[in-house]
């Protein structure tokens, strides 16, 4: 087999060069703006098989190449990098091709349609030797960054107790190819609870064992317009009980079907840690806000410190958009910086494997009605 060497980018003389594979809401909402706020980076291509969503996006997100073909941006050799915004069962055969490529990808989760499928993933970009990232997007949320600052420090002493809850109320119609298992793998597990897996290993440490359940309250056998179909295989609401390496212990809950809890589509989450000294909690709704308290004592809400706002040297305003949104153009700025600073991007491939184990261990518990151990990446 022929090895191409990853791609060279000598920041002095030119940019890093991106393509987006999967130009739907996910790229226009966060990857493309985070493109044109990089003055280190430049959207250089755009892969959809919607040629109709492809004239539109020439319109609105400017010059570039595009093709509806995503061998022909794995073989561009003026393409560095490529983000993948295409249905589950897509990611796997698209990232492998541009690894193969020599391309640095950053993939949104889940990763695959099981854990086997990530963990590939994760092998061939590391025997390749380029930059890997999963787009867990809530690990850039600055009370988030700020939580886990609070943590690493000390400040709420021994970590013993994880808590996660996500809730969306979002209509009961069809999800499309969402809703079926050998193309998405899962409902809201693979699709939110995923996220809080992940950061709560970032927080906590590796997860050891888990005993979880799933359920299927909607059929989800009509579309929008009234439109009949095949009912839903995955699960609308996700739970799980899990033990970490470190002896902390976690409760996490998803659903999508939570009415009252719209929000103006941000949903609710609530995300807790508790120590022996203290505890402090992430709210999506309030992203740049932290409630903190200390044994003996209530919790009390404060402003993120200014250095948690964003990362270091990034071009983001803070002060601008709204904060539930634009903490998430940081996935471009961590994606360019790996990069350009020759180290590995964070979250990694292997942190979406191993959310992904995680995950694929709840739907066993739920068969079996079993705790089940956790594989490692």
């Amino acid at each position: 087999m022929l090895f191409i060497e990853p791609r060279k980018t000598e920041m002095a003389n030119e940019k890093v060069r991106i393509a987006i594979i999967g130009a739907g809401l996910v790229s226009d909402f966060h990857h493309v703006p985070g493109i044109k706020l990089d003055p280190r980076c430049e959207l250089a291509a755009v892969c959809d098989p919607n040629e109709q969503l492809l004239d539109q996006r020439k319109k609105e997100w400017g010059p570039a190449k595009y093709t509806t073909k995503y061998e022909e941006i794995a073989a561009d050799r003026d393409i560095d990098a490529v983000i993948i915004a295409t249905p589950n069962f897509t990611h796997r055969d698209i990232a492998l091709a541009c690894i193969e490529g020599g391309q640095h990808v950053m993939c949104e989760k889940p990763l695959g349609v099981s854990y086997e499928e990530a963990a590939e993933m994760y092998q061939a970009a590391k025997a390749k030797g380029v930059r890997h990232m999963t787009a867990f997007t809530y690990r850039f949320a600055p009370s988030m960054k700020y939580l886990r600052h609070l943590l690493k420090s000390g400040a709420l002493g021994e970590p013993r107790h994880f808590r996660s809850q996500r809730f969306l109320d979002l209509p009961e119609t069809s999800w499309g190819w969402r809703q079926y298992k050998k193309l998405a793998g899962a409902g809201d597990l693979y699709d939110m609870t995923i996220h809080r897996i992940d950061f709560a290993q970032d927080l906590m440490g590796p997860i050891q064992s888990v005993c979880g359940a799933v359920k299927t309250f909607v059929p989800r056998d009509k579309t929008v317009d009234g439109k009949p179909c095949a009912p839903s295989e995955v699960d609308d609401w996700s739970a799980l009980i899990g033990t970490f390496k470190s002896g902390a212990v976690g409760v996490w809950e998803g659903s999508t079907l939570m009415k009252g809890h719209h929000n103006n589509g941000v949903g609710f989450e609530w995300a807790e840690v508790n120590g022996s000294e203290g505890s402090a909690v992430y709210q999506l709704v309030d992203p740049n806000y932290i409630l903190v308290g200390k044994h003996g004592g209530t919790m009390e809400k404060s402003l993120v410190p200014a250095e948690f706002m964003k990362p270091a040297g990034s071009p983001r305003n803070p002060a601008e958009g709204k904060p539930s949104t634009v903490f998430r153009y940081d996935l471009v700025y961590e994606l360019v910086s790996a990069i350009v600073e020759g180290r590995d991007a964070v979250p990694g491939f292997d942190d979406g494997a191993s959310s992904q184990a995680v995950a694929d261990a709840v739907l066993q518990s739920y068969a079996e009605r079993r705790w089940i151990d956790v594989p490692t990446p």
